[in-house]
């Protein structure tokens, strides 16, 4: 044996033993939650697209304390007025399972002591259907200690047992409403979890949940039974639910029977019996229901308005109204509350707003859809109103081919170009107010077409007529006090990584002067760059690049407008473009320059800074850092820097900026995020 190949002998001896001594070094507990976070791996999923089971859940709610204020809750109306303070509800469902988080509910039975049999509290059903493994237990909230990119945030305890299981107790390093607390019994063998209890509060629902897992390959990664016990306060408010859920059971109807209130059929799905408490609920409702039916006609008449008064004006005022439609429910309507204060915000620069949004959609088929919005808000501060309402068809949804619509009004944009020509005119001495303010109405029409995963484009025309708010100063100097343009619009679309990668833009647009109405004239280019890095536990990147600039203008064309650099004026919450928006700068400087390069980057993330301090930091959702620069005419560059959080109740961003080297201000955005997941 040759020299060398004694020493690359005797390197992989010595790296073998270094190995299986490190191996023996590895506590018995560590490799315990290794199985645990490996065990997802070791089962295969694949039978479960198109399966089918049959499910049960009851649950039961005591509201134990209200006052008025329980009327603003989202779904709590009808038992915040209501005669009782116990209710029942019963259903039976068959789940056709599209994938490991996703499935269709067809529901096949249903009872409940609920006026109207409408539906409460409906944000805990999401608890019944709970994802330990995943990164987050319930849908993009509660970081699970069972995946592997969340054991930052946990203290683990085994305990192991003579049975072959092993007792694994969780607790977090930081007290925050992201994290949960318990203990479950695993397999020692597999790391599969059989049996787990945690506890936690989130969007002010303190709960408990207790589950028992499936025992058999794709069944163990869902729970086969869940029971649920949980409690919400608000300002005085005290209610209690109960929850009990089995999964995986056995048909014994038809699946032809939908949507029965049948107790009959209740009783023979049951998997359980009802307790003393929970059949006396029912006979307490149905014995009302006996006397209300055996009243005389003119108690009728005045249940009856008190009905219209209370169950239609005052639910329609404070709450949303959600509605299905068409023969097999493909139309969906929702109209935000028209008097509740929980749908306003505040800005550095609107101050208060008001917002009204009614959302509504139709499903023709699986590959076409009409989808339409109306969005209003109203700027105290401002004295302005304003106004969106975008409606899309989509045609061809396979290659997000749609032809979209979209009319504004009410926003504002400035010209001071037009105001010089008057403003040292001694007949418009008396008319100086709102020189250079126009209010812009516009109308686009575009349609859309993928041609595959990297490449689509749009092309359409936008109108636009802007209208001066102070017309006498106009009129009374004998200028047109009316600018009106058409101009084609073609937009290509590259996504290099396909569709999780960044998108990039290119817009050109060129006005026509098709009749004397046109009175503008001009050509614009804009180039735009987005890209959004989703990463673990709930981390997110977001960075914006972007340019546009005008290449040709005629003397009338002084309304300098871009399509991706413009205000929005109606914002909504913690989700609505905050990282894409410049919170402090002036709404002049959007159309004050021929040209815009652009640049914004936030990152998002739990447990970040303030979420870590005492007391305080349970209630931190999320938290994000913002940057952004700018560089337009006079502003060489404009930086802002800023610091958000979310948490039940409100969103607050703070931000500073500077000007030219020099500070510039401060302000804060406030939005109330109130039931934001109900």
């Amino acid at each position: 044996m040759s020299i060398q190949c004694k020493r690359i002998f005797g390197i992989t001896l010595v790296a073998l033993i270094w190995v299986i001594g490190m191996a023996a070094k590895i506590r018995p507990d560590t490799l315990m939650i290794r199985r645990i976070y490996n065990y997802p791996q070791t089962v295969d999923t694949t039978g479960l697209y198109h399966s089918y089971t049959y499910s049960y859940r009851r649950h039961t709610i005591h509201v134990r304390k209200r006052n008025f204020t329980l009327l603003a809750v989202p779904s709590m109306y009808f038992i915040a007025h209501g005669d009782n303070r116990k209710y029942i509800s019963e259903a039976y469902d068959k789940i056709t399972f599209n994938g490991q988080r996703q499935f269709n509910t067809q529901r096949m039975i249903t009872l409940t002591t609920i006026p109207h049999h409408r539906k409460t509290m409906p944000t805990l059903l999401k608890y019944l259907t709970p994802q330990i493994y995943n990164e987050t237990i319930i849908e993009n909230h509660l970081l699970s200690p069972f995946n592997r990119h969340n054991h930052v945030f946990y203290r683990y305890k085994v305990t192991f047992l003579l049975n072959g299981t092993a007792r694994v107790s969780f607790k977090p390093r930081q007290n925050n409403t992201q994290l949960i607390r318990g203990m479950a019994l695993v397999d020692y063998a597999t790391g599969r979890v059989n049996e787990m209890t945690f506890s936690g509060e989130y969007d002010m629902i303190n709960f408990t949940l207790h589950l028992i897992m499936g025992e058999t390959k794709r069944k163990s990664l869902l729970p086969e039974k869940c029971e649920l016990s949980c409690n919400f306060k608000f300002i005085g408010n005290l209610t209690e639910a109960k929850y009990i859920a089995y999964y995986g059971l056995p048909k014994i109807l038809p699946d032809s029977i939908v949507d029965s209130d049948d107790i009959a059929l209740m009783k023979q799905v049951r998997p359980d019996t009802l307790d003393h408490e929970e059949q006396t609920i029912y006979d307490q409702y149905y014995e009302m229901a006996a006397r209300k039916s055996a009243a005389p006609v003119v108690e009728k008449k005045k249940n009856k308005l008190k009905t219209i008064f209370w169950d239609i004006i005052g639910d329609h005022l404070v709450n949303r109204i959600k509605s299905n439609f068409g023969d097999k429910d493909q139309g969906y309507i929702r109209i935000n509350p028209i008097a509740n204060p929980l749908y306003m915000g505040y800005s550095h620069r609107r101050g208060i707003t008001y917002k009204f949004n009614i959302r509504s959609s139709y499903n023709f088929s699986d590959n076409s859809e009409l989808w339409g919005v109306f969005k209003a808000g109203y700027s105290f501060k401002q004295h302005q109103f304003y106004m969106r309402v975008p409606m899309i068809y989509y045609y061809n949804k396979h290659h997000n081919g749609f032809l979209q619509l979209e009319f504004n009004n009410g926003d504002r944009i400035n010209n001071t170009s037009v105001s010089d020509h008057i403003e040292d005119n001694d007949r418009t001495r008396d008319y100086k107010p709102h020189l250079n303010t126009f209010k812009d109405m516009s109308l686009r029409v575009v349609n859309n077409y993928d041609i595959s995963d990297k490449f689509g484009f749009q092309i359409g025309f936008i109108l636009h007529r802007r209208t001066a708010l102070n017309k006498a100063a106009f009129e009374q100097a004998g200028l047109t006090f009316r600018y009106r343009s058409f101009a084609p619009v073609v937009e290509l679309e590259y996504r290099p990584f396909g569709w999780k990668g960044p998108i990039l833009t290119l817009d050109y647009e060129r006005s026509i002067r098709g009749s004397r109405q046109e009175n503008t004239a001009y050509e614009r280019w804009e180039i735009d760059g987005q890209y959004i890095r989703n990463m673990s536990r709930l981390q997110c990147l977001s960075l914006r690049l972007g340019t546009g600039f005008y290449t040709w203008k005629d003397h009338n064309s002084c309304f300098l407008d871009f399509a991706n650099f413009r205000e929005n004026n109606i914002p909504g919450g913690w989700n609505d473009e905050w990282s894409g928006e410049f919170e402090l700068l002036s709404s002049k400087w959007y159309n004050e320059s021929k040209y815009y390069v652009r640049a914004n980057a936030t990152y998002e993330s739990p447990l970040l800074i303030t979420s870590r301090l005492p007391w305080v930091g349970h209630f931190i959702e999320t938290e994000r850092i913002y940057v952004s620069a700018l560089s337009v005419k006079q502003l060489h560059p404009y930086f802002e820097l800023g610091y958000g959080f979310t948490t039940r109740l409100f969103s607050v961003g703070m931000f500073v900026a500077n000007r030219n080297g020099k500070f510039s201000g401060f302000g804060c955005r406030f939005g109330l995020e109130l039931f934001r997941h109900w």
